[in-house]
């Protein structure tokens, strides 16, 4: 049953706060207990506004694009708890509704009437202790643009391949559909229990490589090669120094969506026109 919600919105776009503000004051007109993002109720002047790492609720409406739907998800306290996501955004390949439909959205989140979709996220592990889960990637990058990663990659007790690049995206299947998709890797669909390696521009030609998210996966750096960073979802940033290495593994915890398609629908793939998506393998081949 859901009696308290919490909402989340872009902080940089006046029509997503408007919106996310309506959203917010009809739950509340419902009688149910309504808790904004801190930073939105100081824009907002909402009262009982908390930081996400804090936020106490049975659904998470998102006022936004991709990049607030991550943020939510890096962030909020329970993993688990669903995501109502309304596309403010261009694209919005994690929403699920207008700004029209939200209010309908809720309305049938209180009666039930939703399917919860899981999706896999990652974790990153640095040696120092560092441990931080996301839902798109992780990307590997030159500590400074000029120079290149000098990387050698393992899968479980194997080693898989060492390479230099520019970069190295790892990207759960819901990741497949962003940078990793636009750096020339393939779209998992989303039951798809694995992992892509996707190479930015390496020296040798390296395909981008699918593998199964049973094994960890090692990445260290070589330790004459510059420093690097390791960045995930676009919002933490952990420093490399030479020979450093992190592991990612698939997370025990997983992001849940509210949807209203049929569960034979495979997002993932449906949201790419076909003509898009030959035009990628063509330039590819």
């Amino acid at each position: 049953m859901i009696s308290r919600i919490g909402f989340v919105s872009r902080l940089d776009d006046s029509e997503a706060l408007e919106t996310a503000t309506g959203l917010f004051k009809f739950a509340v007109s419902k009688g149910l207990g309504a808790i904004p993002e801190e930073e939105f109720a100081r824009l907002k002047h909402l009262s009982g506004g908390k930081p996400l790492s804090e936020m106490k609720v049975d659904l998470v409406v998102t006022v936004g694009g991709d990049g607030t739907v991550l943020k939510t998800s890096m962030l909020m306290s329970k993993p688990s708890t669903p995501i109502l996501a309304v596309n403010m955004g261009r694209r919005g390949y994690l929403t699920e509704v207008s700004p029209e439909q939200a209010r309908k959205a809720i309305g049938d989140c209180l009666a039930g009437r939703i399917r919860l979709e899981e999706r896999m996220k990652l974790s990153m592990m640095h040696g120092s202790g560092i441990s931080v889960d996301g839902l798109n990637e992780a990307l590997v990058a030159p500590g400074l643009p000029y120079k290149m990663i000098d990387v050698k990659i393992g899968v479980g007790n194997s080693d898989l391949v060492e390479c230099r690049a520019d970069g190295l995206i790892v990207a759960t299947p819901t990741g497949s559909t962003a940078h990793a998709y636009s750096a020339g890797g393939p779209v998992l669909d989303p039951s798809l229990d694995a992992f892509v390696l996707v190479f930015i521009c390496p020296v040798d030609p390296l395909h981008p490589v699918v593998v199964p998210a049973k094994e960890d996966l090692s990445i260290q750096l070589n330790s004459s090669a510059s420093k690097a960073a390791v960045i995930v979802d676009g919002r933490h940033c952990q420093d490399l120094l030479p020979g450093a290495s992190i592991t990612i593994r698939k997370s025990k915890d997983k992001a849940v969506f509210v949807r209203f398609d049929s569960p034979r629908v495979r997002r993932s793939l449906v949201r790419f026109p076909a003509a898009e998506i030959g035009r990628s393998e063509s330039a590819g081949s």
